[in-house]
């Protein structure tokens, strides 16, 4: 086997199969680490069975952490962002600022459905006259990558594709904005569905790349003890 290990043919082979076997590996780790995260999302979702809070908008708070908040929105801060489908609807995701004593802090009121035409904002019916209270959960404000004022490809200013600092109007320093679950007045946008992380899926495709590396190993060693068995002969 020491012979056929020292052809340029075995030496080639070899190399394909480490390749392969560091790849498999490597795919294995990243669905880990996605298994890792979502554990990590639904050990956090357990805080929002907490009462609300009120916390500093200048303050870090955990994701879904139980916020509410009380003020009125800001009219010309709307913000909607594409391609939100619901339900098997394309739609919109409502972003906007609500004005509280401490300042302005973003809010993702609601989901609204699209158009005949996908690139016209919504008509929205204006939110209650006067205060609103919000209730929801803290969810991560992303940077985010800044849309070219010069070149938006065509989006109305009110749209935008992502939430993100760079997309949005500035307000406060908070890194984070308000998922609402629950308004009053009650409005009649659709709340945003919160996710239920599943990791199930990465670990078993975690260990399918593990058990594809393997069967690589093998392979290798079977081909190698074959060949050198019929040289041998």
């Amino acid at each position: 086997m020491l012979a056929l290990l020292r052809t340029a043919r075995w030496q080639g082979f070899t190399a394909v199969v480490i390749v392969a076997i560091i790849a498999f590996g490597l795919l294995s780790r990243w669905q880990w680490d996605r298994a890792e995260d979502k554990q990590a999302e639904q050990r956090a979702l357990a805080v929002s069975e907490t009462d609300p809070i009120t916390p500093s908008l200048l303050e870090p708070v955990a994701e879904f952490t139980p916020v509410s908040f009380t003020g009125t929105y800001d009219p010309d801060s709307i913000r909607f962002v594409r391609q939100r489908p619901l339900e098997g609807r394309n739609g919109f995701w409502v972003m906007q600022q609500l004005r509280t004593a401490q300042g302005g802090v973003w809010v993702l009121r609601g989901w609204t459905p699209a158009g005949l035409r996908a690139g016209d904002s919504p008509v929205l019916d204006p939110p209650t006259a006067g205060t609103t209270s919000v209730e929801g959960f803290v969810r991560p404000l992303e940077t985010g990558q800044e849309l070219d004022p010069t070149d938006r490809g065509g989006l109305p200013l009110d749209q935008v594709t992502e939430i993100a600092a760079a997309q949005l109007p500035p307000t406060t320093a908070s890194q984070w904005y308000v998922q609402v679950l629950t308004t009053d007045p009650a409005e009649s946008l659709t709340p945003v569905p919160l996710t239920q992380p599943d990791d199930l899926q990465n670990i078993s495709y975690a260990i399918q790349w593990l058990l594809f590396a393997a069967v690589a190993i093998g392979g290798w060693f079977f081909f190698l003890r074959r060949e050198a068995r019929d040289a041998a002969e």
